[in-house]
């Protein structure tokens, strides 16, 4: 059914619970996010998962105004699908797209069976302004083997909405659990997280630990290339205001590139010739396995080798005019120089504003690409990289490649290669304003300042 100006199609394929109070939502409809989907300023999409005594996949939508409480009354009123999950057969998974909603509005939703008046708890979410400045947030790696390792990373997750109010949507870089085929792992992050990722909207890369059996797809709603695999992952994009955001899925491979199929490089290059033909300011990439980090993965053969990324990924960065990347997988905080399509760091012209104490180094008109990895939102870290095939030249192409914060810890009792788990998390809060992108990061330090994030690291870049 479709009805009033929105529009809405779901389609299926997984499941955990949630703790609720008699009388409160159904504890079995769980798991649920909302992504972008299609006209960011217009559409979203769901997914969301739930026993098999769901017959009916429906959704609620209506605008969010003075009042306490919404009316569902008023709602706009839809029905969908669902299928049986991939990798949870007690579970099915329902999408769906709503769309024709109106921008830069605010609204609350529910989704469940209304037959028998089963609904999830009540979420609300934004759709994109035309125009105008806005924040998002970005972190990586809340991968975790254990749910109270699961609990730590959704205490990041709650921390960075709360430290950066103004947040529009979280990106996020990858590697969201430790084994995307085992069910229990959502459960954990995506139930301890529930609340808050009911209230935004998230925008997932796929990391190599969700890499099989549709482990990452089955779990967001996102508009892919038709007749892309997904498999082992999904890329996409979209626009927010005078932004271009491209998500590449660094699971694939091919002859030509390690980690990404030719099919996916030339959706790229046209992806992004179309938006800059669309006049977007900003084009910012999300490559999980980047080619510019300073720990583990920056010598592992998929980065350096003949294929590599940063061989042969890296140089159409700069090509394509990409303003900045960022990255997951190598669990450490660095962030880079411009680097060119030959791989070394431009000359930059620098200025420093203060604002409210805090004062922000900005690159003005960059030749070349930045990159950042912001460490990790989750337990696991890794020492810096001191293999000699990296050495001072390539480290001179970095403004921050620090040993990780977590070192000073010691080493973790269960692998001495990489420093104690669980002490440190990352996440970067960003605003893009007209010609200006405005980056800072924060630390948690679980044995100080209260494990409430503070300052470690501000930058930006200048387009003129």
């Amino acid at each position: 059914m479709i009805s009033g100006a929105l529009a809405l199609s779901i389609v299926g394929g997984i499941g955990g619970t949630l703790t609720f109070a008699a009388g409160s939502p159904d504890p079995t409809v769980s798991k649920l996010t909302v992504t972008f989907n299609g006209d960011s300023t217009t559409s979203k999409g769901f997914t969301w998962y739930t026993s098999h005594d769901f017959k009916g996949s429906d959704v609620q939508v209506v605008k969010k105004t003075g009042a306490k409480k919404p009316d569902f009354k008023k709602a706009v009123k839809f029905s969908g699908s669902y299928s049986l999950s991939t990798n949870s057969l007690n579970e099915y998974v329902h999408k769906a797209e709503a769309t024709g909603l109106k921008a830069d509005t605010e609204y609350y939703f529910r989704v469940g069976d209304q037959s028998q008046n089963k609904w999830s708890e009540v979420g609300t979410y934004t759709t994109a302004p035309k125009k105008g400045a806005f924040t998002f947030i970005d972190l990586a790696d809340t991968q975790a083997k254990t749910e109270d390792e699961a609990i730590l990373s959704s205490e990041t997750i709650s921390k960075a909405l709360e430290t950066v109010p103004d947040a529009e949507f979280i990106v996020h870089n990858g590697d969201l659990v430790d084994k995307g085929v085992k069910e229990e792992q959502w459960d954990w992050l995506l139930g301890h997280s529930q609340e808050s990722l009911m209230n935004t909207t998230i925008a997932p890369s796929a990391g190599n630990h969700e890499d099989e059996n549709y482990a990452f797809i089955d779990h967001f709603n996102l508009e892919v290339p038709a007749n892309s695999e997904t498999e082992t992952g999904a890329y996409y994009s979209y626009d927010y205001s005078n932004a271009h955001f491209v998500i590449l899925n660094s699971n694939e491979d091919s002859d030509a590139y390690a980690n990404f199929s030719e099919e996916q490089i030339q959706w790229l290059k046209d992806d992004v010739k179309a938006a800059k033909a669309a006049d977007a300011k900003w084009i910012i990439v999300n490559i999980h396995k980047g080619p510019y980090t300073t720990s583990n993965h920056a010598t592992d053969s998929d980065i350096l080798g003949a294929n590599g990324v940063r061989n042969k990924v890296a140089p159409l960065m700069a090509e394509l005019d990409i303003d900045f990347v960022l990255q997951g997988h190598d669990h450490i905080y660095a962030r880079t120089k411009p680097i060119t399509s030959d791989g070394t760091a431009s000359e930059t012209k620098k200025i420093t504003e203060t604002k409210k104490g805090q004062t922000v180094e900005y690159t003005v008109n960059p030749d070349g690409t930045i990159y950042l990895i912001p460490a990790t939102a989750g337990p696991k870290v890794y020492y810096k990289n001191q293999k000699p095939q990296l050495g001072p030249a390539y480290y001179n192409l970095f403004e921050v490649a620090d040993e990780n914060h977590a070192a000073i810890y010691g080493p973790d009792p269960g692998d001495s290669k990489r420093p104690m788990r669980s002490q440190i998390q990352n996440f970067v809060g960003i605003t893009i304003n007209k010609d200006k992108l405005t980056a800072v990061t924060y630390e948690i330090d679980q044995n100080k300042n209260n494990a409430e994030p503070f300052i470690v690291d501000q930058f930006g870049i200048i387009k003129k």
